[in-house]
């Protein structure tokens, strides 16, 4: 159980760092990269196989007539098995998880599954419960998955590796529902977060972390070969999440209001298509408070977080609800009054949902209307879509 908690803890943290969704290194040995690169390694190989926070009330408008909240995906990892929820409803079981050991992240793409185990990476198909396992060499750690594109997704997982700082190397790889393969890309001997792949997949924006929750490096990679194509200063503490066009980067960190004032928490939005340049810096309504998860809108018009009062070190106990920020205006407003403390946050632009962490259920909002709905969840769940 300790370790199931963990990996939801792991999820949540690598969900707001912009890794929507990253597995283990796969497929072919990688050239090693010049001395201008990160510290590579050689891919292990694939096989494929055969064909605690307290409850939050939960404040819930009924949805009008003739408005179809859609099921969610879920992973319920005691049960090893995906199911399709709906609210008030029993749970539908739609595949069995069998394989691959301890369950560590999932997403849906096309009408596909991805599951990433720590022994390696699984696909389930919608339409008639087909599934496929690729095994690894090498037990992942941690991982996480990002969406790539419609039909992929890119998978990172923390590896053992003696020679990487801090004994952990990230291996990195793509798996695309279009014709059914899994492709490595890279295996870094340091341990790196994937934030972004641009839309032709050659350049990857990989964010390194350490033991400190502050960050000031983006690392933009040469997808075929591992080599540096940029390294752009940045400022930024916990979170981070570049949009899905690719333009803007999104930080919390710290800034004083003017000379002299102490610091306060803010957002920093960094334009990454553009030449280097400071940040635009958003105040955050409700001071003193502090965003709490990024999560971007498919049209990368809107960035999604929780607002929460005080530090976040501080560890709060309540929520100010779940906030948007409009990128073209700047302006902040709230979506929500009522949030849990802790959560993850997804959407594609129509719906967006509320996983609450520490407690069996989540939050469906139509953003259209503003109506909700709650659903229950699994005591160990992983929201992968709706549908």
């Amino acid at each position: 159980m300790r370790r199931i908690n963990q990996v939801l803890r792991w999820l949540l943290i690598c969900t707001v760092l912009g890794v929507w969704v990253s597995g283990c290194a796969v497929g072919q040995t990688d050239t090693a990269p010049p001395t201008s690169t990160p510290d590579a390694a050689t891919s292990p190989a694939i096989t494929p196989s055969p064909a605690d926070t307290a409850a939050t009330p939960a404040v819930v408008t009924p949805s009008p007539a003739g408005t179809a909240f859609p099921a969610l995906l879920v992973i319920d990892i005691e049960q090893r098995a995906l199911i399709e929820q709906r609210s008030g409803q029993a749970p539908q079981r739609l595949a069995d998880i069998t394989e691959g050991g301890q369950i560590l992240d999932g997403t849906t793409i096309a009408d596909v599954v991805v599951v990433l185990h720590e022994q390696g990476l699984q696909r389930i198909r919608l339409a008639d419960g087909d599934t496929r396992f690729w095994t690894f060499d090498q037990i992942a750690l941690y991982g996480a998955l990002t969406r790539a594109a419609d039909n992929a997704v890119i998978y990172e997982a923390k590896v053992d590796d003696p020679q990487a700082e801090f004994g952990a190397g990230t291996a990195i790889g793509q798996y695309r529902a279009g014709d059914d393969t899994l492709n490595t890309i890279l295996t870094l001997a340091r341990n790196v977060r994937v934030l972004h792949v641009s839309a032709d997949q050659q350049n990857l924006f990989l964010l390194p972390v350490g033991q400190d929750p502050a960050f000031g490096t983006l690392l933009v990679v040469d997808s075929s070969n591992g080599q540096i194509r940029q390294e752009r200063a940045i400022e930024g503490e916990l979170f981070a999440a570049i949009s899905p066009d690719g333009r803007f980067l999104a930080t919390t960190g710290r800034r004083a209001a003017s000379t002299g004032a102490p610091e306060g928490w803010v957002l920093l939005l960094y334009d990454v298509s553009a030449p280097p340049a400071d940040p635009r810096v958003i105040t955050l309504p409700q001071a003193p408070s502090h965003a709490w998860g990024l999560s971007w809108s498919p049209d990368s018009r809107a960035l999604y977080f929780l607002l929460r009062p005080g530090d976040p070190y501080d560890d709060p106990a309540t929520s100010l609800g779940v906030w948007r920020l409009d990128v073209a205006s700047g302006a902040v407003e709230q979506v929500t009054a009522s949030a849990p403390v802790e959560a993850i946050l997804r959407t594609d632009g129509q719906w967006l949902t509320i996983q609450h962490m520490g407690e069996n259920r989540a939050t469906l909002v139509n953003l259209a209307t503003s109506t909700a709905e709650g659903v229950d969840l699994p005591e160990q769940a992983i929201i992968v879509g709706w549908r």
